[in-house]
């Protein structure tokens, strides 16, 4: 039988102080395993998303170097049809100017060529999907750069629909009483001898070399691209 008191002296014995101490160590120790492993499991977490956020956005890279590569084709087939055009055009000013017979200087074959208009047919979806997606700042150069290149697209875009359709007014609509642009056919030479019209050829002149220089530029940055992409992912 025990007496009163006994537990509360059991209590303050050594051997139940060292238990106290005990369950006091082995509790700490579980909360920080517990901890360690929370965070263990939340760094592994934050690598994986990392790791599979980085196939993304390489994925999104790799389609943006394939668009690139196909708007390079682009400008480098479209740009010599640009330069012949413009050629074309300082040519029949030229002979505007010279004071020439017209009729003898195959003023038709510079004026039926310079006719046609050269649109630029760009892609810009893969551009616009990784720029419209959250990646990290991994790649901020590569966003950078696709902002200004995408910037570059838009603007050539605007200038090359106002410009059609300014030629097709001042131009087409200037010689459709004299000339068959279907058949290739001048009818008359009144209009085409005029001032009025070396000014309209001078001024076509100086808006064909501003187009170019501005699918000049667009290339040699697509050009930039696809080589910062090629030191990225090679």
């Amino acid at each position: 039988m025990v007496k009163i008191g006994t537990s509360r002296r059991l209590n303050k014995s050594p051997s139940a102080k060292r238990l106290r101490k005990r369950d006091i160590y082995t509790y700490l120790m579980e909360v920080v395993l517990i901890i360690f492993g929370i965070t263990v499991a939340y760094q592994l977490n934050i690598l994986y998303e990392d790791k599979k956020e980085l196939q993304l956005e390489t994925a999104a890279i790799l389609k943006v170097y394939r668009e690139n590569e196909t708007n390079m084709n682009y400008f480098a087939g479209t740009i010599a049809d640009r330069m012949q055009l413009e050629e074309d055009t300082r040519e029949l000013a030229r002979i505007l100017f010279s004071g020439g017979l017209l009729e003898d200087d195959h003023i038709g074959t510079y004026l039926f060529n310079i006719n046609k208009t050269i649109k630029p047919i760009v892609q810009l979806e893969a551009i616009n999907f990784y720029l419209n997606t959250n990646y990290t700042n991994r790649n901020a150069d590569i966003k950078s750069e696709l902002i200004t290149l995408k910037s570059k697209y838009l603007e050539l875009r605007d200038i090359v629909d106002y410009y059609v359709r300014m030629k097709e007014k001042y131009y087409s609509d200037f010689l459709v009483s004299e000339v068959d642009f279907g058949e290739e056919k001048i009818l008359s030479y009144q209009k085409i001898k005029s001032v009025e019209f070396k000014n309209l050829v001078v001024n076509l002149l100086a808006n064909e070399q501003a187009l170019n220089k501005l699918f000049v530029e667009s290339y040699e940055m697509a050009i930039d691209l696809e080589e910062l992409i090629d030191r990225k992912i090679r």
